[in-house]
């Protein structure tokens, strides 16, 4: 009887202790949020490295919830938008972002983008990050992600306590009021 019952209690022992010790090891891994975030920031280093305009606008394309954030920035002006030229202000906006990013190339070739943490922001999930630079020297990063068609897209950066969106958001708008509300101007700013 001992014979049968040692097996059966080293098998019984076996399946419970080595899921807990793998537990461990498994709750310590990156979340998909922040496996998103490494991936896409080990992407914007290579850009900014490359000084690339196409490279940043590809990552958009890619990676970002461009029509989310292109109707963001126009505020209360967003009824404006008619369907007309919503193609055109979204392939725009896509460019006056990389061209933003690509203006800001050097300050983004870090050398490695670090994930710190995640945090459920209820409609976002909030990453956030430290581009390194060597030396200890550092830039945090947040990344505001929404869940869009089983995975995620960028809605936003903050880059050192700016958050880019929404001083978009802030520009676009100042254009709009100068003018009227009116859409034809802001593409004429986006164009140049």
């Amino acid at each position: 009887m001992t014979d049968i019952v040692r097996p059966f209690s080293r098998r019984l022992f076996l399946s419970l202790a080595v899921p807990m010790a793998l537990a461990p090891s498994l709750a310590f891994g990156a979340s998909p949020a922040e496996s998103y975030v490494t991936k896409i920031g080990n992407g914007v280093i290579v850009a900014a490295r490359n000084n690339s305009v196409a490279q940043f606008r590809s990552l958009l394309r890619a990676n970002a919830d461009i029509a989310a954030i292109a109707i963001y920035s126009l505020g209360p002006y967003r009824k404006s938008l008619t369907g007309d030229v919503k193609a055109e202000y979204y392939s725009l906006v896509e460019n006056y972002i990389a061209k933003v990013f690509q203006q800001n190339a050097k300050k983004l070739a870090g050398q490695a983008l670090e994930v710190k943490d995640t945090k459920d922001a209820g409609d976002s999930v909030l990453v956030r990050s430290i581009l390194n630079f060597g030396g200890g020297n550092g830039v945090p990063v947040t990344w505001r992600l929404v869940k869009r068609g089983g995975g995620y897209r960028i809605f936003d950066v903050n880059v050192d306590g700016i958050w880019l969106a929404s001083t978009q958001k802030t520009n676009f708008v100042s254009v709009l009021k100068k003018n009227n509300g009116k859409m034809s101007a802001l593409l004429d700013y986006l164009r140049q």
